[in-house]
């Protein structure tokens, strides 16, 4: 397994708690972050280091703002799909961030948001890539660095390269992530 951590704002210390707590890391694991903030760079990195420099089977995309189940990959693996994550909610709109394909108009894609969470697992078109679980040959498939902001946000655009390659992507509704930040008036 190689978690990939893309430190795209400050990191969150309830996540190091959380993530050495609950995640299951093991020695033989290998552990993949970056210094820079920008997110695709960060994600990029963190693809390029698991497609082109290990040798794990696993990839786990953990952002550092989202705070992880104590059974979160034990149940991810036991799918066993290409690629596969828990939800969680948007901080602006704080519905699920999974979405389902509209169109692609002048190169940009378009998504639509979900209002509600579902039940059990869901193929779907996008979600966000906060809590990712995904085999070596999905990342292989996908290259050496494949998140861009050209046509939406990273994870969308992602999500999009997914779809055109006939990748299925899934989410759990049963595992829900706490995204820190996300606070109700």
């Amino acid at each position: 397994m190689m978690w990939g951590v893309p430190c795209d704002e400050v990191m969150y210390s309830k996540f190091f708690i959380y993530f050495m707590k609950h995640a299951g890391a093991m020695p033989f694991d290998a552990f993949a972050t970056s210094e820079g903030t920008y997110l695709p760079k960060a994600r990029n990195m963190i693809h390029k280091a698991f497609v082109g420099k290990s040798d794990m089977p696993y990839l786990a995309m953990i952002d550092s703002d989202i705070l992880l189940p104590p059974n979160f990959l034990e149940t991810l693996m036991a799918h066993n799909l290409p690629i596969v994550g828990g939800w969680y909610k948007d901080k602006v709109k704080h519905t699920p961030t999974v979405y389902d394909f509209v169109e692609t108009k002048d190169g940009v894609n378009y998504f639509r948001h979900r209002e509600k969470e579902g039940k059990g697992l869901e193929k779907v078109d996008a979600m966000g890539a906060g809590c990712w679980l995904m085999k070596r040959e999905v990342a292989i498939a996908l290259g050496e660095e494949p998140y861009d902001m050209n046509s939406g946000g990273e994870d969308m655009v992602l999500c999009k390269k997914l779809m055109d390659l006939g990748i299925p992507l899934h989410v759990d509704w049963d595992l829900p992530m706490a995204h820190a930040g996300v606070f109700y008036v």
